[in-house]
């Protein structure tokens, strides 16, 4: 009996030096993995390299390639795509709207190539402006300004290709990204990108970024966001788009009414091979609160406005939109 059980105290013990031994390699295993995943940083490097070598006859061929087996593997996104198209463009019938979902991922594949050969230092794309008496007011106007935009083209590579036209300092607010290493890879990027008209703000939980953009708007600079995704401790607001309720962020109508800023709708569209358009709308002017109303329902006014214009352009260009997550609330097929 004492032998048996000094062997399985010996076993117990081998089996803590295993554990200790392979658990290093499995924690290394796992984070090499997980760099490769949709969003790791392995996968854009690798983009990032193949948009400077290949050849530009066999980027359609390669692309077809890419774009078809990511849209095979990552289930959860095409499935979130055709979702997002049964509201957008109600009454299309399944295979119709499962080859628009592949469009859709064929100009992410696009445009995510273009934005890797522009950061790695390769400026070949070709740009259009629709809509340039908007865009001339927002570049001439005195005074802070809201430039509110969506999930579409290359907005990244859009802000500092034109923020020398503003006269003043262009900010543009995004999100970090879920991986560490993309979200450093990517700060090393903008660094080399950006010059003095032009700067990127993360909004990271905690972070007073609020205070620093109203502080901006007060300067008169303009700041640019993403109006149409609620991520993490984004403040939401319900407005109808495409006739179902979508959850918009606060945030830009707050800081329209704190910083008596109008908002610029500006939309970046691939247009083609290499080619892109913005699309600059007639701006909201600032909201105003009125006797007897309270700032929520100046807030979701505001959002309404906005909520309209990017139904339009979703229903327009919705092969454009770089959103791969189901946002419209249940009910019936959008109107």
């Amino acid at each position: 009996m004492i032998r048996e059980l000094s062997s399985l105290s010996q076993l117990d013990d081998l089996q803590r030096q295993y554990d200790a031994a392979s658990l290093p390699a499995l924690k290394k295993l796992r984070e090499s993995l997980r760099r490769w995943s949709v969003d790791g940083d392995r996968l854009t490097r690798l983009q990032q390299w193949g948009a400077r070598v290949c050849p530009p006859v066999m980027e359609p061929v390669l692309m077809f390639g890419y774009v078809s087996l990511l849209f095979v593997l990552f289930g959860r996104g095409r499935r979130a795509v055709q979702s997002n198209l049964r509201v957008i463009l109600p009454g299309s019938s399944p295979l119709r709207n499962w080859f628009r979902a592949w469009k859709v991922f064929w100009n992410f594949g696009w445009t995510m190539t273009d934005a890797g050969r522009v950061r790695a230092g390769v400026r070949q794309l070709s740009w259009e402006i629709a809509g340039v008496d908007h865009f001339r007011e927002l570049a001439e106007m005195e005074g802070g300004a809201i430039l509110l935009t969506a999930h579409m083209g290359n907005y990244d590579i859009a802000g500092p290709t034109f923020a020398g036209k503003f006269n003043r300092k262009l900010n543009a607010v995004r999100a970090p990204e879920r991986d560490t290493n993309l979200q450093a890879f990517y700060e090393k990027q903008s660094d080399r990108l950006g010059g003095e008209g032009f700067a990127v703000s993360y909004n990271a939980p905690g972070a007073m970024l609020g205070v620093e953009l109203a502080q901006m708007l007060a300067r008169g600079e303009v700041v640019a966001l993403q109006g149409d995704r609620v991520m993490d401790e984004v403040a939401p607001v319900t407005a109808q788009v495409c006739g179902r309720e979508l959850a918009l962020p606060v945030g830009p109508h707050v800081l329209a009414v704190a910083g008596r800023a109008p908002i610029f709708p500006l939309f970046v569209i691939r247009s083609g091979w290499r080619r892109y358009r913005i699309l600059s709308l007639p701006p909201q002017p600032v909201p105003v609160r009125e006797r007897g109303t309270s700032r929520d329902e100046v807030f979701q006014r505001s959002a309404e406005a906005w909520a309209k214009v990017l139904g339009g352009v979703l229903r327009s260009h919705w092969d454009q939109w770089l959103e791969f997550s189901a946002v419209f609330q249940p009910g019936e097929e959008g109107r």
